[in-house]
């Protein structure tokens, strides 16, 4: 079963929120050195998606944990669990190897939120009218609309800002309440983050589109 967190640290380093990666290792790297992240001051903190459909998911993992980065589950971590079948995942597989297994444990540890004071980390969004601890796994990492097409951050009106991805068609949201950082990077777009708690925002462009999709290209 995949746990979901609430947090209480008490952690007092500013945190640098990253949208979705997608297995952009050298945009991740880009925008660590773009926005003067320092591992000795600061948090990193990614929204899920680390994985997939980009050049260097191997990249991305190590990264994440060699900063000791919080991470989120995404869909992408999801499939890559539960075994689906796709040329972009079977590439993510050939690319770990013989460390898929125990990357498959790491993934499968990461939480589906996080709380902290005046924020909430999550993929893909919160259902109306519940608190991400009410919501299910699927709501979690793949909610965009609700009622025919209204973006589900409609609805939502705290106490806590909402910071999220998923959602590259939208681009980047900035709410007082919710924050949007897909903005597309696998697709040729941008990476970015959001500094926190000054929501100051910084993005680095993508090397060149790594994926292209059939129909919605930035569906997530």
């Amino acid at each position: 079963m995949i746990p979901e967190m609430i947090s209480t640290t008490t952690d007092a380093r500013d945190v640098l929120f990253v949208g979705d990666v997608q297995g952009c290792a050298a945009e991740l790297r880009d925008l660590l050195q773009a926005s003067g992240f320092d591992r000795r001051r600061h948090r990193l903190a990614l929204c899920g998606d680390l994985i997939n459909r980009g050049p260097d998911s191997v990249g991305v993992l190590e990264l994440a944990r060699e900063l000791d980065a919080v991470a989120v589950l995404g869909n992408h971590e999801v499939s890559l669990i539960e075994g689906r079948a796709s040329a972009s995942l079977d590439l993510v597989r050939a690319q770990l190897g013989r460390s898929l297994d125990e990357w498959l444990g790491w993934l499968r540890a990461l939480p589906t939120f996080v709380v902290e004071a005046d924020y909430i980390l999550v993929h893909a969004g919160i259902a109306p009218g519940k608190r991400p601890e009410e919501c299910t796994r699927e709501e979690l990492t793949e909610i965009r609309t609700v009622d025919g097409g209204v973006p589900w951050f409609d609805f939502w009106r705290g106490p806590e800002t909402v910071v999220f991805g998923h959602w590259a068609a939208r681009g980047r949201v900035d709410r007082p309440l919710c924050k949007g950082l897909d903005t597309g990077c696998v697709y040729g777009g941008r990476l970015t983050g959001l500094w926190w708690p000054r929501r100051e925002w910084v993005s680095v462009p993508a090397h060149r589109a790594w994926f292209v999709r059939a129909g919605d290209h930035a569906a997530g």
